[in-house]
């Protein structure tokens, strides 16, 4: 009777306790609560320095930021080992709104509560504390290409030309760099010991603040080589005379003219003789008298080209044909 007695009260008092419906929810919450503390409070704390990265954002269309700037910040922070150790995993970042961005230069604070990290770190310091921003706006402009060559072509050949295709680059740069700048350049096409035309791929040669916004631009260059063409003087290129009146007697102040050509570097090389040039003086049907007549120089050559010609006009004497002279016409040529 005691013992049922016991059970009665027992059991009236259990039953007298309200357990809620979620009551494992609450149980599990408070076992990780519990293992968070420990890990938190519990668990060895240690520093460690992190690099977190500059993330910069809402940037306006028009504008760029146009200098070098930390892009990470060295932050030294300490926690719990467990956390410290997870922090690469979570890709925190040190966030930049630029979304009200004006031209010229902007400083960015690096205070401890711009980085979100989680409870339980504590951030000890971040270098650097500022980052300076140079925010430009952009324009575009319409650059026509040179290229650019270094060394020479092999010995008796030259470049007549070089031609970009395309010939021009629409760029889109901060202002700043494209102040001034007039056209661009490719990279240095070395032309040492070339003997005949070529087509190259050649980059651009652009400063690093406009390679990081348009690339690395290849464009085609169509480079002409041609053997040199290079000036000789010959000398005493003998002067031929004609007349057709019924003269007898005349006279020249020169019998020899030297003349200037322009002609191929390995013709030039060899070329040493007048053979083939004729130089000629028409005296027509002039009558007697004195005459400054130009040399009419022939060089059945088209790869020779006549610069000049010395003396251009020679003198000429013509005289009356004497009684003793009718028999046979005479030449005279005086020196």
């Amino acid at each position: 009777m005691e013992k049922l007695a016991q059970q009665n009260i027992k059991t009236s008092w259990v039953s007298q306790l309200h357990w809620p419906k979620d009551w494992i929810l609450k149980i599990l919450s408070l076992f990780f609560a519990l293992l968070l503390w420990y890990f938190v409070v519990g668990e060895d704390k240690v520093d460690m320095t992190v690099l977190v990265p500059i993330e910069i954002t809402n940037l306006p269309q028009d504008m760029v930021i146009s200098n070098q700037f930390m892009r990470q910040l060295e932050v030294t922070v300490s926690g719990p080992r467990g956390l410290v150790r997870g922090l690469d995993r979570l890709h925190i970042s040190k966030p930049v709104d630029l979304s009200q961005a004006t031209p010229g230069s902007k400083v960015i604070q690096t205070k401890p509560e711009s980085i979100k990290f989680p409870r339980g770190i504590k951030v000890l310091r971040i270098q650097p504390a500022n980052v300076s921003l140079v925010i430009d706006r952009l324009i575009q402009k319409e650059l026509p290409i040179k290229p650019t060559t270094s060394g020479s072509p092999a010995e008796g050949y030259e470049l007549v030309g070089a031609v970009p295709d395309p010939v021009s680059l629409s760029l889109t740069a901060p202002a700043k760099l494209m102040e001034g700048l007039l056209f661009l350049s490719t990279e240095p096409i070395d032309l040492s010991g070339v003997k005949a035309s070529f087509t190259k791929q050649i980059p651009l040669d652009l400063a690093p603040e406009i390679t990081r916004l348009v690339g690395e631009p290849v464009i085609t260059v169509r480079g002409g080589i041609r053997e040199k063409r290079v000036p000789k003087t010959l000398y005493h290129l003998p002067i031929t005379f004609t007349h057709t009146a019924d003269r007898t007697l005349y006279q020249l102040s020169r019998q020899e003219v030297d003349i200037k050509v322009e002609l191929p570097y390995f013709s030039a090389q060899s070329m040493e003789s007048t053979e083939g040039i004729t130089a000629v003086i028409d005296g027509a049907s002039l009558p007697p008298g004195t005459y400054s007549l130009p040399v009419v120089v022939t060089i059945p050559n088209s790869q020779i080209k006549l610069l000049e010609v010395v003396p251009a006009e020679i003198v000429l004497t013509i005289g009356e044909a004497g009684p003793l002279l009718k028999i046979k016409p005479a030449v005279t040529m005086n020196p």
